[in-house]
């Protein structure tokens, strides 16, 4: 975001790697390493090349999802929304616009970080947007009526109420990057908001009644200062920042994964909070947080964050994720994709941006 601040395996994997071969390997020799990797799938503990190593595209906020078999991406660009499908999560399909800002009023401008979810039957998109102030920032939604998010036809719900008074819905609060978690028949809404008017940005899960409507009072998950990378600048004097969550969900846990630092930094990486299936997630005593980051800046690839999750269908998981162009501060950002495992202990393994090791791709169970 901009403010300050899963016989078929082989042939699966197979298709996908020689995809990135092509896109990626620009000389003789690199398309031979790429074909012979090809034979070499069967055990997803072979390093793939292409999607760690090189970015994908210019951008930022990158959401893909797989839905029957077919992978959809989501992003906004010139205050507009479009949404694309492709066979392949490393190849970008043909945008098509789903919804654009007016003109005026609280969404017509700095769009951001739009997500596409499949709940209950249909395909909704959650976006933010203001006036063209930051400090206006609310959360809204798009609901689709048809069946195909690209054909649509795309209702906008309007805006979600992220305040404290959600029976009176009055003072709203600045809210992004809002997500949803669903857990048997009870969905959450999940964004980066601040708790007054001061831009210090915390993580807040409310209750929904549908996907288009949060029916209860807003709850702070976690501080956003506990550790000192989860700071501006990793600087202990600076404000703490959490936004961008994101879910995975395995081994009776819920992980919710969130950036923090700042996004125009170097410093930007990812934590990581997690919570039993059976405990309640509207109980800040329910979450753990993880006392390290799980995700963080190489060598090579720096200002990593704002992830998304997919999978292919033979069972590997991928982290996909923004990463600046440059150490300098700034908003110049690349997207990235890259396989990871799950660890022994049932956690997730991401691994270090920019490298794929055996213990990164492997898989659980």
């Amino acid at each position: 975001m901009m403010s300050m601040l899963s016989p078929k395996s082989a042939a699966v994997t197979g298709t996908l790697i020689c995809a990135l071969g092509m896109q990626i390997a620009g000389s003789a020799a690199e398309r031979s390493t790429a074909a012979t990797a090809v034979h070499a799938t069967t055990s997803l503990t072979t390093p793939l090349p292409g999607a760690a190593t090189m970015p994908l595209w210019a951008g930022a906020d990158p959401w893909i999802t797989r839905h029957d078999g077919i992978y959809w991406g989501c992003e906004s660009r010139r205050n507009r929304i479009s949404v694309w499908r492709s066979p392949l999560p490393t190849v970008r399909g043909e945008p098509h616009v789903i919804w654009r800002a007016p003109t005026d009023g609280w969404n017509s401008a700095e769009i951001w970080a739009p997500e596409l979810h499949f709940v209950r039957g249909r395909w909704y998109v959650y976006y933010a947007a203001s006036t063209g102030v930051n400090a206006t920032h609310r959360m809204g939604v798009l609901e689709c009526q048809g069946t195909d998010p690209a054909a649509g036809p795309w209702v906008d719900r309007g805006m979600l109420y992220t305040g404290d008074d959600p029976v009176g819905r009055r003072d709203n609060h600045w809210a992004i990057d809002g997500t949803i978690l669903e857990r048997g028949d009870q969905l959450y809404f999940v964004w980066s908001g601040w708790a007054d008017d001061r831009d210090i940005q915390y993580l807040y899960i409310a209750p929904m009644s549908d996907p288009a409507t949060v029916s209860g009072p807003r709850v702070r998950i976690c501080a956003n200062d506990d550790y000192d990378w989860e700071r501006v600048g990793d600087d202990h004097a600076q404000r703490g920042l959490q936004e961008g969550p994101a879910f995975l969900r395995r081994n009776g846990r819920t992980f919710l994964i969130y950036s923090c630092s700042g996004s125009w930094q170097r410093t930007y990486k990812l934590g990581m909070l997690w919570a039993a299936d059976a405990a309640d997630p509207l109980d800040p005593r329910s979450w753990h947080k993880i006392a390290h980051p799980v995700f963080e800046s190489s060598q090579a690839v720096v200002g990593v964050g704002h992830c998304s999750f997919t999978s292919t269908a033979d069972g590997q998981d991928w982290i996909v994720y923004h990463a600046k162009t440059s150490p300098r501060e700034g908003w110049s950002r690349v997207v990235r994709m890259q396989p990871f495992g799950w660890g022994v202990d049932g956690f997730p393994e991401f691994g270090v941006p920019g490298e794929i090791k055996e213990t990164t791709v492997r898989r659980a169970g």
